[in-house]
């Protein structure tokens, strides 16, 4: 019996493993399929801009990146240009180095699969803790793959962009300041400001936050680490910041309308409407202002955050569907707040995950109705779960009155 046993049960512990081999192995044939078909977008930018920046020369350069570009296969009549702040050079400095493009490609997708998978895990440890569900949470690599069931997650990979980056930067802030480590936690947020305008609403947070509890310590971390990163890009370009100057305040910024405002822009012709962009990103400030006049008194980062980068991410001056990874820290958090209080997720927020995903993927050639479902959800998903949690604390005021 003892040996039938164990004969059976032999099989049932090694599935596990079969499994995830067999995904790896289905995985990486897919992307040695997708990488020798020489992909461009947009990993191209990022390898260009490296290897300008890595000959010394200008990596903001219209006409540099469009002489570099040409070869790779673009062909267009503008180039595809690097918009993101000096300080990104200096993590993405190492591909200037890379002689293939093929293999800078797999590992610049390894970084991006590696912060991916970290930044699930690590939201993982903050919001569900010991909350343990068969295949989702029970298991340490079950919790690193929850945020790949988010599309744009995998999309921010079809497009090797920078996404998983910001959304490991706002998971280790969290993991650390909740275990009381300042420093790791502002250095970590630093990666959100890869492309400020997403995270716009999270700094204005910690700014008014530090000034009010005066914690000097995080905002001092993530300063130092952005100097530390343009620090190591200014010997290969010493006037990076000025070359980033230029690029930023030239025409280039508004040939690509995006964000929600790219229909409005489309309307009115595009040209001379750059500023209707940043109409969101007013409002989104507005509404914060109120929020934060309300909750600084009961600031919690693990609660607060979630909402705010919604909201952030959804008035974001530009941006596109990929960018919305970010959410995955909403997510995550509303998913735990539905799961706690059963052991399991319970069958409705399944179904609206599902549809909200099948939705993105429809709706993704749409840019500017692409961009608002996920937000749109998740904000009333929170709106729900605050009326309950008043509701709730109505009730148990009137039970001990």
């Amino acid at each position: 019996m003892t040996s039938d046993s164990g004969s059976i049960t032999q099989p049932r512990r090694g599935a596990p493993i079969l499994a995830a081999t067999l995904l790896f192995t289905g995985v990486l044939v897919v992307a040695l399929l997708y990488a020798i078909s020489h992909p461009v977008y947009d990993y191209v930018e990022y390898w260009t801009a490296a290897h300008l920046l890595a000959s010394h020369h200008n990596p903001y350069s219209l006409g540099e990146m469009f002489q570099a570009e040409r070869p790779l296969g673009m062909n267009g009549p503008v180039p595809l240009m690097l918009l993101s702040p000096p300080w990104l050079m200096g993590i993405i400095l190492p591909l200037g180095f890379v002689q293939s493009y093929i293999l800078g490609w797999f590992a610049w997708t390894a970084v991006l699969i590696t912060a991916i998978a970290g930044s699930s895990y690590l939201l993982m440890e903050v919001y569900f803790g010991d909350l343990r569900i068969p295949e989702i949470s029970d298991k340490a690599y079950y919790r690193c793959l929850f945020a790949f069931t988010f599309y744009p997650a995998l999309l921010s990979l079809r497009f090797s962009q920078t996404a998983p980056l910001m959304l490991l930067g706002l998971a280790g802030f969290l993991f650390f300041e909740t275990r009381h480590k300042p420093l790791c936690a502002g250095a970590f947020l630093s990666l959100t400001l890869v492309k400020p305008h997403l995270s716009y609403l999270v700094w204005a947070a910690l700014l008014l936050w530090t000034l009010r509890e005066r914690r000097w310590n995080m905002l001092i971390s993530a300063i130092v680490t952005l100097v530390v990163l343009t620090a190591i890009a200014l010997p290969f370009d010493p006037r990076l910041l000025q070359h980033y100057h230029q690029l930023a305040t030239s025409p280039y910024m508004e040939l690509f309308p995006s964000g929600i405002m790219w229909g409005p822009r489309m309307l009115l012709g595009g040209i001379g409407t750059f500023w209707i962009e940043f109409v969101p990103p007013a409002i989104g400030l507005i509404w914060f202002l109120f929020y934060w006049r309300k909750k600084k008194d009961s600031w919690n980062w693990t609660e607060r955050l979630p909402l705010i980068i919604t909201v952030s991410v959804l008035t974001s001056a530009y941006g596109w569907l990929f960018d919305q990874t970010l959410l995955v820290a909403a997510v995550m958090y509303i998913a735990a707040k539905a799961a706690r209080p059963l052991g399991s997720f319970p069958a409705n927020m399944v179904l609206t995950y599902t549809a909200m995903n099948c939705l993105l993927m429809a709706l993704w050639p749409f840019p500017t109705i692409g961009l608002l479902p996920a937000p749109i959800i998740l904000l009333v998903l929170f709106v729900r779960d605050a009326r309950r949690s008043s509701a709730l604390d109505a009730g148990t005021l009137m039970v001990a009155g």
